[in-house]
């Protein structure tokens, strides 16, 4: 069984390669998914989403222009889920399904005018918890972070 994770000790920049550093920072990238979520509970409540809905819509908000497969499979969705629940999105209007230019049986996915409309309340409440801790982390930390996660999401 692995150690209990201690998100509360004071991190040691000498030690980020160890093993109990690198399950820390797991443990804090999880609580901050979890609070970006939590944050966006209200807002997606009122928009009438579902969670599996809200995550697909800000999944295309975010990446659009990827193509049906890749996205089922970027949110680890089975193709029956995935394709439930596209399909209610696609009937609401909130999505459109557009013909790749390079292969025409694929289709890409991107928000509809009313996508946006109504995801646009659900971004604002995650811009604003990111903007929070943005600014408590500082700017030095926010670029850190920056590379960090572009190289964990290569």
């Amino acid at each position: 069984m692995a150690p209990d994770v201690n998100l509360n000790r004071p991190f040691d920049p000498r030690l980020f390669l160890m093993d109990q550093e690198l399950d820390r920072g797991v443990g804090l990238l999880l609580a901050g998914g979890r609070e970006l979520m939590s944050a966006a509970e209200s807002a997606r409540r009122k928009a009438g989403l579902s969670k599996p809905e809200m995550q697909i819509l800000i999944s295309i908000r975010y990446e659009p222009g990827r193509t049906v497969s890749e996205m089922r499979e970027a949110l680890g969705m089975t193709v029956p889920t995935f394709a439930r629940l596209i399909g209610g999105l696609d009937a609401r209007g909130l999505i459109e399904r557009e013909r790749e230019e390079r292969d025409g049986r694929r289709r890409t996915l991107v928000l509809s005018d009313a996508g946006v409309t109504l995801t646009t309340p659900i971004a604002i409440v995650l811009r604003e918890r990111l903007r929070l801790a943005f600014r408590a982390a500082g700017p030095d930390s926010v670029a850190g972070m920056r590379l960090a996660l572009e190289a964990l999401s290569r």
